[in-house]
């Protein structure tokens, strides 16, 4: 009899030591990560037959001033001088600024995202790209377009979180995980491609602000996700530029790499009055006069900092299988020796930066450089990850 009372008290002790832990889940189909009562996060082993791998995605956003508006020329002649441009820089997410407008349902020869598609992007890489389902609910006359590398990501749907003077689209993804079949969890990667008004900064500041709002209501705190295009602005001042930087939330606060994490330059930042501090960074413009190599766009050479990648927190810390890799924001093309001359110009010195046929082809193609950045992606291979945020409609 006593020694069934031992045993009775032995197995209480057991059972009580095990409810001092707690776990956290991302769905049904994940594994448990579990907390001691120390506080640290056990995660779990990596699960049979997964493999450890990990990949880069090279992320693009360019202007690509009035692609299919007939301006520049045809897009045949152009999709030449895109070819040698993805061919040398090979992005995995390319946002298309400022194309020109076209009917999404629509085929070729109307469809221009189809056109860059068919002739340009997969004329390089046979089979790799497609693009996201694009909008134009604002019936403007210049749209933005996503394509991806269809090799590394699936596309999974598009939504529009704002529609005022041209469409605010939000895309969702995700990485092609190669554990996928075996871990069921998804890492996702939402971008966001935006194009605003350019001119006084009222407009643009209300478009950003607006959206931004917009995010910050969607989530609860921003999953791995990407804020990208040609937001027009002269200055860290402007208030729909501080409108991604600031929050209320940290975990709502977008980051321009640049400025964090890389501490390559600081705030406040007046690019256009101080052009000099930032010159390699500069966007706008890869042309020195108003009529070569044609009359669209401004000119004047770089002057000023339209373009920008800016990144979540997670994507700064790398919570959630992606990160940003440190010091890999690039101005495509600017060697910094570029303010007010062209691209090409021999003078104050050649332009190395790029191959010599990537710096015609920047030329001939738009007014304006492109922005990259690189992320570190992790395979997931033991079913856990953080909780991506529930969206709100």
């Amino acid at each position: 009899m006593r020694s069934f009372s031992l045993f009775t008290i032995l197995l209480v002790i057991v059972v009580f030591l095990g409810s001092c832990t707690k776990s956290s889940t991302k769905n049904s189909n994940t594994s448990t990560a579990s907390t001691t009562n120390t506080g640290v996060t056990v995660i779990p082993q990596p699960l049979p037959n997964t493999i450890d791998k990990t990949d880069t995605l090279k992320v693009m956003a360019y202007n690509v001033l009035g692609y299919g508006d007939g301006c520049q020329g045809s897009t045949a002649t152009l999709n030449g001088y895109l070819k040698t441009i993805v061919q040398y820089v090979q992005p995995d997410l390319f946002s298309c600024e400022k194309m020109g407008a076209f009917v999404p349902s629509s085929a070729l020869p109307a469809n221009f995202a189809i056109d860059i598609t068919t002739n340009a992007l997969n004329a390089v890489f046979p089979g790799v790209y497609n693009y996201a389902t694009p909008t134009n609910l604002t019936g403007a006359d210049n749209m933005s377009v996503l394509f991806y590398n269809q090799k590394k990501l699936t596309f999974v749907k598009t939504e529009t979180i704002e529609a005022y003077l041209t469409d605010f689209n939000l895309y969702k993804l995700y990485y092609n995980d190669p554990n996928l079949t075996i871990t069921h969890d998804t890492t996702f990667i939402y971008v966001l491609v935006n194009h605003t008004q350019s001119g006084t900064s009222t407009t643009r500041d209300l478009q950003v602000s607006t959206y931004m709002q917009t995010l910050r209501a969607k989530f609860a705190y921003l999953p791995n996700l990407i804020n990208m295009g040609d937001f027009n602005t002269a200055s860290s001042y402007e208030a729909g530029y501080q409108s991604v930087i600031t929050s209320a939330d940290s975990s709502t606060m977008m980051s321009d790499p640049p400025f964090s994490p890389d501490q390559s330059v600081k705030y406040p930042a007046q690019w256009e009055t101080a052009s000099n501090v930032y010159a390699s960074y500069l966007t706008t413009t890869t042309r020195a006069l108003a009529n070569v190599p044609n009359t669209c766009g401004t000119s004047g050479g770089a002057k000023s900092w339209y373009d920008h990648i800016f990144i979540s927190p997670w994507l700064v810390k790398g919570t959630n299988y992606m990160q940003y890799i440190p010091n890999s924001y690039k101005t495509i093309g600017n060697d910094g020796n570029r303010i007010g001359v062209d691209i090409n110009s021999a003078t104050p010195v050649i332009n190395s930066s790029v191959p010599a046929a990537v710096v015609n082809a920047l030329f001939q193609f738009s007014n304006k450089y492109p922005v990259t950045i690189k992320l570190l992606v992790k395979a997931n291979r033991n079913a856990y990850s953080t909780p991506d945020p529930i969206e709100k409609n």
